[in-house]
């Protein structure tokens, strides 16, 4: 009887990892229509390099915000499901109001509301997910997650390709697709089950201060790595600035969807198996010669190989940095933990992508990527001389 109730309950927890990748597929699908051709959009209504800057970051303050609040009021809530449907359902929202776009104005509206969405459900579905998995298989978790997550955005821009280059549509008919997309992501949600947290947590432990020093070492290094890691659209404005079309562009994106999404799982197992701290350290480092690479390249061949490399590092980082946030952190404040580690993230993400965009505007392309390889490779450092701090709580 007792493994027959262990057995069901462990039934119930991996569909609910496998439905939270199918809402993350789903969603990646839309998000990644949009994500494809957004650069080219706003290029073809006039917007330069700073524009593209403060649209692609400016959204994040919201999402900071909200991660940071949802992230708390999870753990009084004692829980996470609610929380995570209402964020997917305010990106759907903002998908929808993209398609009657027709100025930077009207995108960057959208890009607050979805970004506020985002804001709102990536720490208690980070925390939900992690509750779904024991926690010897965390890597495995959200590997698996990020690889679903990431498939979708690898169909979201092949679709993009089909509908702009393929059937010449314009792109507020791609935005209407990938809204469609969107909204059929909140149906997963009817399988997903959650039993309420059973300790009450009291709001004097889900403070900054009370969340273990190697927590917070982690995510003082995540932050800074964040820094470095501005907005995809200026590695797509790269490869336009020296082709000028649209197909190239969306190729080079779907190669590096492709990189990510076949890469994200084994790595996830891989930090299983060896730890997080050097497969974090790999992500940091690859992350940081692709810049270096970016800088440079001028050949199709090479854009081809950096765009693998970037796919490489987002694989060895993305699912890795929370899987680490889970390991540092219990389960009665993990919704906290998440909700400050991407409050952090969001901030660092806006300053990055406004740093990008201005070095851009004013001293080129060249500076851009050698900001990003500099704080990358200084991240890289920090974890390697910290990593004996960096132990699973």
């Amino acid at each position: 009887m007792l493994r027959a109730t262990l057995s069901g309950k462990a039934e119930v927890l991996f569909r609910n990892v496998l439905l939270l990748g199918i809402v993350s597929l789903l969603q990646d699908v839309s998000s990644e229509m949009i994500q494809a051709v957004l650069p080219l959009f706003l290029v073809s209504i006039g917007a330069g390099g700073i524009i593209v800057g403060l649209i692609g970051g400016l959204g994040d303050m919201l999402n900071s915000l909200g991660n940071l609040v949802s992230g708390i009021y999870s753990d009084l809530l004692g829980r996470k499901k609610p929380l995570t449907f209402l964020g997917y359902a305010a990106s759907a929202v903002a998908k929808a109001l993209l398609v009657v776009a027709s100025a930077w104005q009207h995108v960057m509206v959208y890009r607050i509301l979805d970004r506020a969405g985002k804001g709102i459900r990536t720490a208690p579905r980070d925390a939900l997910l992690s509750a779904s998995v024991s926690s010897k298989r965390t890597g495995w978790g959200f590997g698996l997650h990020r690889t679903m997550d990431t498939a979708g955005a690898v169909l979201g821009a092949t679709l993009a390709l089909l509908v702009v280059w393929f059937f010449k549509m314009p792109y507020n008919h791609v935005f209407l697709i990938a809204a469609s997309f969107a909204f059929v992501a909140l149906t997963p949600f009817l399988g997903i089950t959650e039993r309420p947290a059973q300790v009450k947590v009291e709001r004097a432990s889900l403070q900054l201060r009370a969340l273990p020093f190697g927590l917070k070492a982690f995510i003082a290094i995540a932050t800074l790595f964040t820094l470095s890691n501005f907005s995809y659209m200026f590695f797509i404005l790269r490869v336009a600035e020296v082709y000028g079309s649209e197909f190239l562009p969306l190729i080079l994106y779907m190669t590096f969807n492709i990189s990510y999404a076949l890469f994200a799982f084994p790595f996830g197992i891989v930090s299983d198996k060896l730890g997080r701290a050097p497969v974090l350290f790999l992500g940091y480092l690859m992350f940081g010669l692709t810049c270096l690479g970016f800088s440079i390249a001028e050949g199709v061949l090479w854009f081809f190989i950096l765009f693998i490399m970037y796919g490489l590092s987002y694989a060895l980082f993305d699912g890795n940095q929370r899987a680490m946030i889970s390991d540092l952190s219990s389960s009665d404040v993990r919704g906290t933990a998440f909700g400050v580690f991407h409050a952090f993230a969001s901030i660092a993400a806006l300053l990055s992508s406004l740093i990008a965009g201005w070095l851009w505007e004013v001293f080129g392309m060249y500076a851009t990527f050698l900001y990003g390889t500099v704080l990358s490779m200084t991240s890289a450092a920090l974890l390697l001389a910290l990593r004996t701090k960096l132990k699973h709580g």
